[in-house]
This record gives structure tokens, C-alpha cells and sequence, in this order.
């Protein structure tokens, strides 16, 4: 019986072994998917950059200054890098175009959050579920005036409510066709002052808490461009 107990041990170390190795698997599988899905929708909307992974970076910031747990900082890491990609379906005239969007246009492009959900939902998967999640909310505001359904407040999930804080910063101090960039320091005083209007106000506080993280996260992507495009 003894020798048996000490046979079994080691049986059950390699068992653990294979499975631990198994789920690393997995998370690399996800994260290699949503790097993949992430290249194809800026292949879709070429001005963009380093957008989808400096808001991936910002939320994921955001997320730990809440406190939230690292099994949901995960999640959100590799879904909120889906928040735009919903724009694969939206015709290329419109996200070209370098003049302000017509009313039908605008409504046209808002149909990318309709667009992101559908390509997730029905999956049993909380990183999934998260990306369909993120994809339709990422543009609901706190006060009700967001699309696509007016949400409010809390009734916008709390990943939709993160990502709506990191998308829009990283928009407003990014040069685009129609637009130049907006300083850093322009970008802070952007979120703060629509704190309680467009964003949750502890996200807000969330954001400023790791602003010099933000900022570094900024930087980087800034210098990894220009050396993409100058090679210096």
C-alpha cells in the first residue's frame, strides 16, 4: 500500500504538470487569436496605429487601479482589444474619409458596435462574452447620450464603462485623417472634465490615479511608430 502511495505522487505531479501546461496553452491560443483579429481590423482602418493595443495597455492600467482581480485584468486585457472590431463591416468610403462624417454616415459607422457584437455573441466563453460586451458598450455614455441603446450609468458594464475612458484618451490625443492630436496633458483635462457626463466618475479617478502610466504607455507607442516608419 505504501509503495503504491509513493508511485501515485508522482503520477499525480505529472498529471498537474501536463494541465497547468495544457491552460497555458489555451491563454496563449487566446491571446494569439485576439492579437490576430486585432492586426486585421487595423488592416481595415490603416490611420488608427497602435490604437487597439494602447487602449488594450490604458484599460488593462485602469482595471488594476480598481482593484480588480487578475483573472479579470486578463479578460479585459485581450478583449478590449476587440472594441473596434465591428469596423471590418463598415465600408471603406466612410472610414477613409478625410472630412467630418454626414449624419447618415455617422450613423453607418455607429453600427460597428451592432457589427462587434455579433461576430461574439453566443459564446459560453467570459473572454468572449467580455469582447461581444466591450464591442457594443465601448460607446454608451454615462449620462444616457451613447449608443447603441442609450445605457446608463451602471446598467453600461463595467468593462464597456473602462474601455469607453481608454478609447476615447487615446482617440482625442491621436492624430487622424479629419483631425490632428491633442496634447497629453489636453487628453487628462478631456476625461476629468467629462467625468459623471460621458464616463463613470471611479473610473475617471481609476484613470488619473495611473495617469504617469498612461503617459509611458504613450510614449512607447509613439516611439515604436517612428521607428516603424523611419526606421530610427
Amino acid at each position: 500500500m505504501g509503495e503504491a502511495n509513493r508511485k501515485s505522487k508522482p503520477d499525480l505531479k505529472q498529471a498537474y504538470e501536463k494541465l497547468k501546461e495544457a491552460h497555458g496553452e489555451i491563454v496563449e491560443a487566446y491571446e494569439d487569436m485576439f492579437l490576430r483579429l486585432a492586426i486585421a481590423s487595423e488592416y481595415k482602418d490603416p490611420g488608427i496605429g497602435g490604437h487597439i493595443r494602447r487602449v488594450s495597455d490604458y484599460s488593462t492600467a485602469i482595471a488594476r487601479s480598481m482593484g480588480l482581480p487578475e483573472g479579470e485584468v486578463l479578460i479585459l486585457r485581450y478583449a478590449s482589444m476587440m472594441h473596434d472590431i465591428g469596423k471590418v463591416g463598415i465600408p471603406d468610403r466612410i472610414l477613409e474619409k478625410e472630412t467630418a462624417l454626414t449624419q447618415e454616415e455617422r450613423k453607418e459607422m455607429e453600427t460597428h458596435t451592432v457589427i462587434g457584437k455579433s461576430i461574439f455573441e453566443g459564446s459560453g466563453s467570459p473572454m468572449i462574452k467580455a469582447a461581444a460586451e466591450i464591442a457594443f458598450c465601448h460607446h454608451e455614455k454615462y449620462d444616457g447620450t451613447g449608443y447603441p441603446k442609450g445605457l446608463k450609468g451602471e446598467a453600461i458594464p463595467l468593462y464597456g464603462r473602462i474601455v469607453a475612458v481608454a478609447d476615447h484618451f487615446d482617440a482625442f490625443v491621436s492624430k487622424r485623417i479629419y483631425k490632428s492630436a491633442h496634447s497629453f496633458d489636453e487628453g487628462i483635462m478631456e476625461i476629468e472634465q467629462n467625468a459623471d457626463i460621458f464616463f463613470d466618475p471611479q473610473v475617471v479617478i481609476a484613470f488619473i490615479k495611473v495617469k504617469n502610466t498612461i503617459k509611458e504607455i504613450l510614449s512607447a507607442s509613439g516611439v515604436i511608430e517612428d521607428f516603424a516608419k523611419n526606421g530610427s
